[in-house]
């Protein structure tokens, strides 16, 4: 995450480096590393335990002592007071900084983070914690990182999700790239089951380049395009519906409930998102979507004709404009000849259609299935929305 907000301002990422708590080893790095680069951002380690040494071994590195700061002491006080928390001996170790150090106020954990130069190069010391770390790198190190490197606002930055194309195929396609916009760089993210293909100009003299660019992507790409301005394809598929004026409910097997998740994890879902439905046994596909005995002896928990009642079921119990449904073998056990893991049913019912499909992956991982044939449904209905799949 930090390596694309940097790339993002156009500071190049070198090296990184994770190293355990050993106080000498991470004094030592942090001393390498200051001759060698302009700016580095540390991450974890300034939390209340013994094995929390980011902050010592920063005064070491700096030749500097630790003392309390007031300053951290003071956010950590507030901090602690506004949740009815009791502020320990442990947690007042983490008022302890180099005594040279600027504090980074920390507005959502315990742990103040700060920054310090260490030879020639900026150093910013973060929390760990994902929910604690973004917050401060947006709101207390990217205006100092503006102010002090002077760092170019005009950055143009392009970007598409897809879907069904893996990382080696997406460049494969878009192979000429270098030489027919030498002035975009071109980069590839893998965000499993999604590729994200971003298009960078330092230059706001080619911005019409940049939409040529972007353009000739899209076309290279356009079978497995899922959004032209990089959103998820959650996000893609709710302005699909509100943009139809459409309601969805969604019936789940061996997905678990990950696209309901994946759906009402969006603010304004209920808006469109009327109803979910874990069916994980044959006797809840039954009694709760309606699903015939006949069907499920005859045919399988794992079939097309099963996906395609699940999700009748589901909109019939909804109201729902339109459904859909997952049931598979998600594995790593589980599996036959016939039925093999990575295999799922996706179903799809609205008023003009009801069918199931069938796919296959090569995946013995659950979670890798779970999330792949999650989206599949997603896709699915994507292209359903948008009249590519009538």
């Amino acid at each position: 995450w930090l390596a694309r907000q940097l790339k993002d301002l156009g500071i190049r990422v070198d090296q990184k480096v994770v190293i355990g708590d050993r106080l000498d080893r991470l004094s030592e790095t942090i001393l390498t590393i200051a001759r060698q680069a302009e700016l580095c951002i540390v991450t974890g380690g300034l939390g209340p335990t013994q094995d929390d040494m980011t902050a010592a071994a920063c005064a070491r590195a700096g030749e500097v002592e630790l003392a309390l700061n007031s300053e951290a002491m003071d956010s950590m006080t507030v901090f602690f007071k506004k949740r009815g928390f009791v502020l320990t001996k442990e947690n007042r170790r983490q008022a302890l900084l180099p005594r040279t150090a600027a504090v980074l106020v920390n507005e959502y954990g315990t742990a103040p983070g700060f920054r310090m130069n260490i030879s020639d190069c900026l150093f910013f010391f973060l929390p760990g914690v994902p929910s604690e770390m973004k917050p401060m790198f947006k709101g207390r190190v990217l205006p100092v990182l503006e102010a002090k490197l002077g760092l170019k606002k005009n950055i143009l930055i392009e970007r598409l999700t897809l879907f069904g194309l893996g990382e080696s195929a997406a460049g494969a396609a878009l192979s000429e790239s270098e030489t027919r916009f030498p002035q975009i760089e071109f980069g590839f993210r893998v965000h499993f089951p999604y590729i994200e293909v971003k298009m960078i100009s330092t230059d706001e003299n080619f911005i019409s380049v940049l939409a040529d660019a972007k353009a000739w992507a899209i076309d290279q790409l356009k079978d497995y395009l899922v959004s032209k301005s990089g959103q998820s394809l959650a996000q893609e598929v709710a302005k699909l519906l509100l943009k139809r004026e459409k309601t969805v409910a969604i019936a789940e097997s061996c997905t678990g409930g990950l696209i309901a998740n994946m759906m009402t994890d969006l603010s304004g879902s209920s808006d469109y998102f009327l109803f979910s439905g874990v069916t994980y046994s044959n006797e809840a596909k039954m009694a709760v979507l309606g699903v015939k005995k006949e069907t499920i002896i005859s045919c399988g928990a794992v079939h097309e004709q099963t996906a395609r009642a699940m999700a009748m079921g589901a909109r019939r119990a909804s109201g729902a404009d339109v459904a859909i449904s997952t049931t598979g073998i998600a594995g790593p056990t589980g599996g036959t000849k016939e039925r093999p893991v990575g295999m799922v049913c996706v179903g799809l019912a609205s008023d003009t259609v009801a069918k199931g499909e069938t796919f296959t992956f090569p995946f013995e991982d659950r979670m890798m299935n779970k999330k792949i044939f999650a989206a599949t449904a997603l896709d699915t209905l994507r292209r359903y929305l948008m009249g590519q799949d009538q």
